[in-house]
């Protein structure tokens, strides 16, 4: 079981050597107090960017001591070393396995933050500000760029920071019908039903509320705890949420597709059901039916999970956030658009404000009368009041995933450890859970697990699983949280409430194993009667 005192004492061995590494944090008291006050007025123009670049090298020098760590998945001593560089441990009062709501921050995106904050307090001029923009939406973005293997393309492509992927997923929601590109009494768009609600339910509220036909939003059905769907379940676009093959994904998305299908919009991993779709083979598919259409693949929860190699997928736009998998700052996202297809053309910005250097579309040329604007990424970008702080962080959540930091440290690498962090999940629930549920079976895991398991292509490290009978999900949840110091999250998908672990980088082999057997502790005593039920009545829909 997890001994979080364990935890406290390697926390503070190891991480206290990395805090005191930090630029301006290892001195000593004597030095504190003997520290001259900060001068009255802030330096000169130019000084944000240098030492936000000192920042960086001081992180890169910290890194080089990892040079020989090659990052084997399953190598834990040396994701162990990064794990407790990169993450103050020694300061948590809960251990995180829930990627897939929010995870820790790194440690430079943390000192990052707060370096520009300090540099804000000090000076919130136009020139400081525009040193601030270059390093985000500059040079961040560049970096994004290579994190998403764009560094060598063409220009047909937008990035934007907004707010999440919920911002992300509205935008397109809201910009595709208002542009004209959709008719809703002609056209029909096509949703999943374990999106997240920004990327499902917000379609059905305007469809709703804006008179659209019936027709106009059709829905890919899953079968929850079900390997196989009838012929007449898989006509009407229903797929299993244990599917045998990519094909049982495939198949019935095609059912629902035609030439009057303008947009496909699904979860590229799905927070509700586990499943990571074959995006790549969707694209294609789908384009072979219609070329005249739009896809749009939710990221939350594969932005910092996989080596996502946009320009090779072929999806049209995707909405991630940084607070998840990256383990980035909070209050911002990613809007990535292909403009292979004239994608952003095909978008009405819900937001009309001014850019990082406080200009107007109408600066660019594009007078408010005329009902244009930019052809570009501004169009996503013109957001007005942003978090300096937060926006420059994301520099640094990129630099981190591109190895700028840690040495061989790559997005294929990322992706192959959170996928072996999800095998040791898997591994983990078929031992522990025959404990509560006498019935399972590595065979009837299906039934138990909503996660694919029989597919390990099709999944990635979301794992939601049932409680038994009586015993209350978000009261696991809660337990699991008092008596084990541990971070997971409970849903009710589609009439099932369900348990979510979702380990990433931050975690070690040790935590996913640690928390399946915490759930179980819990499980026990509560059917035990030892530990009470109904303590959490809130779960997320």
């Amino acid at each position: 079981m997890n001994d979080i005192s364990r935890r406290r004492f390697l926390g503070v061995a190891l991480g206290a050597g990395g805090l005191a590494m930090l630029p301006g944090v290892a001195f000593s008291a004597k030095k504190r107090a003997q520290a001259q006050p900060e001068p009255a007025t802030a330096p000169a123009t130019g000084s944000a960017l240098a030492a936000i670049k000192a920042h960086i090298a001081q992180w890169t020098r910290e890194g080089k001591p990892f040079g020989a760590d090659q990052l084997a998945p399953d190598n834990e001593a040396q994701w162990e070393r990064l794990v407790h560089h990169y993450f103050d441990r020694a300061g948590f009062t809960s251990i995180s396995v829930n990627a897939a709501n929010l995870c820790p921050s790194l440690k430079p995106v943390e000192s990052m933050q707060a370096l520009v904050q300090r540099l804000l307090d000090q000076d919130i001029s136009f020139p400081m500000r525009g040193e601030l923009a270059q390093a985000s939406l500059g040079d961040g973005l560049e970096a994004v760029k290579t994190w998403f293997g764009l560094d060598g393309a063409k220009a047909d492509f937008l990035l934007a920071l907004v707010a999440n992927s919920t911002e992300g997923n509205n935008f397109i929601n809201n910009g595709l019908v208002t542009s004209g590109f959709f008719d809703p009494q002609r056209d029909n768009i096509l949703v999943w039903d374990v999106n997240h609600p920004t990327n499902y339910d917000a379609w059905q509220y305007r469809k709703a509320t804006q008179g659209w036909s019936e027709q106009s939003v059709r829905t890919l059905q899953t079968k929850m705890f079900a390997q196989k769907v009838t012929e007449d379940e898989r006509k009407q676009g229903m797929l299993p949420s244990d599917p045998q093959s990519p094909d049982d994904v495939i198949e019935p998305l095609l059912r629902l597709v035609d030439a009057n299908t303008k947009m496909v919009t699904l979860s590229w991993q799905s927070n509700e059901c586990g499943m990571l779709l074959p995006m790549a083979r969707i694209v294609s598919a789908v384009r072979g039916v219609s070329k005249d259409v739009h896809i749009h693949a939710d990221s939350a929860q594969t932005f910092g999970v996989l080596d996502l190699l946009l320009d090779k997928v072929g999806v049209d736009s995707i909405a991630g956030s940084f607070h998840k998998w990256p383990c980035g700052p909070k209050m911002v996202g990613i809007l990535y658009m292909r403009e292979q297809t004239g994608a952003a053309k095909r978008f009405t910005p819900s937001i009309w404000g001014y850019d990082e250097h406080i200009n107007t579309p109408a600066d660019y040329g594009f007078a408010a009368d005329s009902g244009t604007i930019d052809p570009n990424a501004k169009r996503f970008s013109y957001l007005g009041q942003q978090n300096d702080a937060t926006l420059v962080a994301t520099w640094m959540a990129a630099l981190f995933h591109t190895g700028h930091f840690h040495p061989n440290l790559t997005p294929a690498k990322v992706e192959a450890r959170i996928h072996h962090l999800g095998d040791l999940a898997k591994k983990a629930l078929f031992a522990q859970l025959p404990k509560v549920f006498p019935e399972f079976t590595p065979e009837t895991a299906y039934r138990f697990i909503a996660t694919p398991t029989t597919r390990d292509d099709l999944r990635s490290s979301v794992f939601l699983f049932r409680t038994p009978e009586g015993i209350g999900a978000g009261d696991v949840m809660k337990h699991v949280y008092e008596r084990h110091r541990f971070a997971i999250a409970n849903l009710k998908v589609k009439g099932h409430e369900l348990l979510r672990i979702s380990p990433t980088i931050c975690n070690t082999a040790r935590d996913v194993s640690d928390v399946v057997a915490a759930v179980v502790d819990v499980i026990q005593a509560m059917k035990n009667k030892t530990l009470a039920s109904n303590v959490h009545p809130r779960a997320y829909a």
